[in-house]
């Protein structure tokens, strides 16, 4: 049964807060997986390339299957595809606590927990627009901002909850906490109507031609691929710290805290720049997405040179706040390139691309802890990768830039035109 919505008020304001409180699940599980990574290597025996592919496929899984939680959001509705993803979630955090060999807990950890945490977060994020016109721009924004706390509140309590039950009663718990959480999510998702006169059905393959014609996404997304230096840091921080600089684990927890606080900070500096009007532009939203790249990947170029704790922690800070930044700008400046019909199927692919090389380059980054038995050479790949990042994003911002300017020499915006570069609050 669908009802009348309530945009920019009301109800509206209840799903952004459901869509809050999963992404702050979401990024603050996620992100602590160097806990974890750490403790299959010293519990359960696995080198370092075999921890570090278990935690690739969590993060992989929760990018990859973009397109199918979408379609399954279509055809089922938001509600039960959230719901199913809470169900699949606690599954798969629940069971791994009971497995015992290196496959099994890639399927359970890595494989179903990842998998249930897509089908739970894409929706959500998918269906923000239906109930926003006017904060359009702010939704996302907000709730990429208060996925920071989750990262914040995520890693001191696992640590807690690992040093207290073991990295497997860890596990129990975090499923519990998931269950909950998501599960809450779905329910305020009920169907709706829309508030306008009908539209057709996307055209799946005039919006895929439309998407791989334009430079500008195409450079987008060699961007994304490149993004894979900021989970390389997530996923192994922790265990450089704890093995390489004599850091205790409460220390390395509160590292992650660090770059949770930072990162809660440079998510609220892109929502206040949308309601500042000359700050709230397209132009600023590239230089924002582009330059977070730039000096997050100084800061893991310096992980490796400092030794001090207060050093090490204000580079966590540093990387934390861009960090929040790339992820607090990445929906906006994907809607910017795509146009808000596009958007889905835009931010689909976006998320195809980077879940393939979170999925491939975190074993090989182990794979390279293990040849030269420290984490140097990962941090300095993490460096390189977001540097080209950079480059890519400012190449993309040109083409873009161009294609807006033929468009208005042409006398008008025209259907592929983005929304205006004014703040839509």
């Amino acid at each position: 049964m669908s009802i009348p919505r309530d945009v920019d008020r009301g109800w509206a304001w209840i799903v952004l807060l459901a869509a809050c409180l999963m992404t702050a699940t979401s990024d603050g599980l996620r992100n602590s997986s160097g806990i974890f990574y750490s403790q299959f290597i010293d519990s359960m025996n696995l080198s370092r390339p075999q921890a570090a592919s278990v935690v690739a496929i969590l993060n992989a899984m929760f990018l990859l299957p973009g397109p199918l939680a979408a379609l399954l959001a279509q055809k089922i509705g938001t509600r039960w595809t959230i719901n199913l993803g809470a169900i699949l979630t606690a599954i798969g955090l629940f069971s791994s606590a009971f497995v015992h060999t290196y496959g099994a807990l890639l399927a359970t950890f890595g494989g179903i927990t990842g998998f249930g945490l897509c089908l739970s977060f894409m929706p959500a994020m998918g269906g923000l627009p239906v109930w926003f016109t006017k904060y359009r721009q702010v939704a996302p924004a907000l709730c990429m901002t208060v996925g920071a706390l989750g990262i914040f509140a995520m890693a001191p309590l696992i640590q807690l909850l690992v040093d207290a039950y073991s990295w497997r009663g860890a596990a129990i718990v975090v499923s519990a906490i998931c269950l909950n959480a998501c599960f809450f999510c779905g329910t305020v998702f009920f169907p709706v109507k829309p508030t306008g006169p009908g539209r057709p059905a996307p055209d799946r393959r005039a919006e895929n031609k439309w998407l791989f014609a334009s430079p500008a996404y195409l450079l987008h997304l060699t961007s994304g691929f490149f993004m894979f230096g900021i989970p390389l840091f997530w996923i192994f921080i922790v265990r450089h710290v704890t093995n390489h600089r004599g850091y205790t684990h409460q220390e390395g927890a509160i590292l992650v805290s660090v770059c949770g606080i930072s990162s809660l900070l440079g998510r609220m500096l892109f929502v206040l720049f949308n309601f500042v009007p000359r700050l709230a532009t397209k132009s600023i939203r590239f230089i924002l997405f582009n330059l977070s790249s730039l000096f997050a990947g100084i800061a893991c170029g310096l992980m490796p040179i400092f030794w001090n704790f207060y050093i090490v922690a204000g580079i966590c800070a540093v990387m934390g706040f861009m960090q929040g930044v790339k992820v607090a700008t990445m929906l906006n400046v994907t809607m910017d390139i795509t146009t808000p019909a596009r958007f889905q199927t835009g931010y689909g692919y976006f998320s195809l691309v980077v879940g393939l090389t979170v999925l491939a380059i975190p074993p090989l980054a182990g794979y390279l802890a293990e040849v030269y038995r420290c984490y140097d050479p990962v941090f300095y790949l993490s460096a390189a990768a977001l540097g080209l990042s950079c480059a890519a994003g400012c190449l993309s911002q040109y083409y873009e830039d161009k294609r807006q300017l033929s468009v208005a020499a042409a006398d008008g915006l025209g259907p592929l035109h983005p929304l205006p570069t004014k703040p839509l609050v």
